[in-house]
């Protein structure tokens, strides 16, 4: 069983009555469904460069995901750690599902980006 999410508070966050019963997906990691909307998030932690990495995402069947829930998925998988959201390349851009969106932080929560706004400005 995954044990790097305290899966429990997610799936309360998200709102335990519409969110499925979490089901362990991959090595380290969870899947959600909504039954009403055919919806789903995908939870997992992996290694990279050396740091535990959170990778999250909501998609939905038939439109994109809005910034609302996108902003509710932070809050419930990473609570006050940051969290980006990557626009790769077109050459690197991998999409196997055409409306999801996703965000990946650091375990840790650290901050990996410069502090764009240390001088007032960014």
């Amino acid at each position: 069983m995954p044990t790097d999410i305290d899966i429990i508070s997610v799936v309360r966050i998200l709102g335990k009555k519409v969110w499925s019963t979490p089901k362990p997906y991959g090595p380290n990691g969870w899947a959600i469904a909504r039954e009403d909307t055919g919806s789903s998030i995908i939870i997992t932690v992996g290694v990279f460069e050396g740091e535990q990495w959170i990778h999250a995402s909501i998609a939905h069947q038939d439109h994109m995901p809005t910034y609302e829930e996108l902003a509710l998925l932070h809050r419930a998988v990473f609570g006050d750690r940051w969290a980006y959201q990557v626009f790769a390349p077109p050459t690197d851009h991998v999409n196997i599902h055409p409306f999801a969106l996703h965000l990946w932080g650091c375990l840790d929560g650290t901050n990996h980006l410069p502090d764009f706004g240390k001088n007032g400005t960014i």
